[in-house]
């Protein structure tokens, strides 16, 4: 039984359910006994005052285990509704209503009440225990309170149909949760491998679009450029297109392998710009630099080698479209980022109108969005433009 919850909740719901239940049948049994033992009382059986009183503290005994159901309450219960139960026992055998043996309704109650104790935990298993325990124990008592009044101890068949009922309900609300969880179990295997199935089907056709792009642009570019040797600056394209598509840093978003950093701190702790500066003299890019290095070592490694490489990118787009040989860079922090701004007094572009296929400046956005960072391009045609990379400080 599940009551359609999840396997995790239904286990704990459940099994307090049933628990609950037997605790109010408990106190039904214990009230119907007391209400006996008064009418006892009432007809000229003096012994009914006590089996009542005994039967209202087996009900407080009880109200104590549906509070706390704990180890200790529970053992508390059994312990005294035992002795209870044999002193109700010896009280019924001994009055003047000749009840014969001990297999009789009176004597059932507090057996019954016993039975329904639930116990602590809420496992099929372990309630199944109890409810023997608490079947033993009844039996037990009533045997005690046989011998006490010199009567004939018979078990008692109520008690023992009730007891084999609630187990029975256990052990079939076990079985039932059991077999729930398993197919529980199967759709949680049955979505995981479809996720990843979508993710391999996302990462194979981004690889597919990157690799034909890559592949179309430089075919065009080395045939616009006729016969004879290939210009440098193609070249140094060209190297840099293909480590885009050997690197990992472009599988990471479909929560493939983790991306490995360069290193991007020297010896003295010193942050620096390894990948950009790199990048610049391979384009054969004069950069100007303005502000401290330092305020980059206020970033985690990750962030440092993201922005870093998003920098690098900045530089790669300015050798490639700026049409000049020379670049700035400014260094700044504040309001909790590090910001560094690249420059130049190119050809510009109109942001509003950069091709789709133009996969410079989403790998910057990109490289900076993944860490938490942000992009902002300011360009004009003829005048330049204007890379603003700001990263949060901290991170890993």
């Amino acid at each position: 039984m599940t009551l359609g919850l999840p396997g995790d909740v239904s286990r704990d719901s459940v099994g307090r359910a049933i628990v609950h239940a037997g605790h109010v049948a408990g106190w039904v049994y214990l009230g119907l006994g007391a209400l006996v033992a008064l009418t006892m009382a009432f007809g000229g059986e003096p012994s009914g005052w006590i089996a009542a009183g005994l039967a209202l503290v087996m009900i407080g005994l009880l109200s104590i285990v549906a509070l706390s159901r704990t180890l200790a309450s529970t053992l508390l219960y059994l312990l005294a509704g035992g002795a209870a139960t044999a002193w109700m026992t010896a009280l019924a055998m001994r009055s003047g209503y000749d009840l014969g043996t001990t297999d009789n309704a009176v004597v059932a109650i507090p057996c019954i009440a016993l039975v329904l104790v639930g116990g602590s935990g809420s496992g099929s298993v372990v309630a199944c225990v109890w409810v023997a325990v608490a079947y033993g124990v009844s039996q037990l008592a009533v045997w005690v309170g046989a011998m006490l009044s010199g009567s004939a101890f018979h078990v008692s068949i109520a008690a023992t149909a009730v007891a084999a009922f609630v187990m029975l309900i256990r052990a079939v609300d076990g079985l039932t949760r059991r077999a729930g969880l398993r197919r529980q179990a199967a759709l949680v295997r049955a979505n995981v491998a479809v996720r990843e199935a979508t993710a391999r089907r996302d990462h194979e056709l981004e690889a597919i679009t990157r690799l034909h792009d890559t592949a179309m642009v430089q075919l065009l570019a080395i045939a616009s450029t006729g016969s004879g040797p290939i210009d440098e600056r193609l070249r140094a394209d060209i190297r840099h297109d293909l480590s885009l598509l050997v690197g990992r840093d472009w599988f990471a978003r479909h929560g493939g392998e983790p991306r490995i950093a360069d290193p991007v701190v020297t010896a003295d702790g010193m942050a620096v710009l390894d990948q950009a500066f790199a990048m610049a003299a391979d384009d054969g890019l004069d950069v100007q630099m303005t502000g401290d290095l330092a305020v980059l070592a206020l970033l985690g490694p990750l962030r440092a080698a993201e922005l870093d490489g998003a920098v690098a990118e900045c530089l790669h787009n300015v050798a490639r479209h700026a049409g000049v040989d020379e670049a700035e860079i400014v260094l700044g922090s504040g309001g909790g980022e590090v910001t560094v701004a690249v420059m130049d007094v190119g050809s510009g572009f109109d942001v509003d109108r950069v091709p789709a296929g133009r996969r410079g400046l989403r790998e910057v956005v990109a490289r900076l969005e993944r860490e938490g960072g942000s992009t902002r391009v300011w360009s004009a045609i003829g005048l330049g433009t204007t890379v603003v990379l700001a990263m949060p400080m901290g991170g890993a």
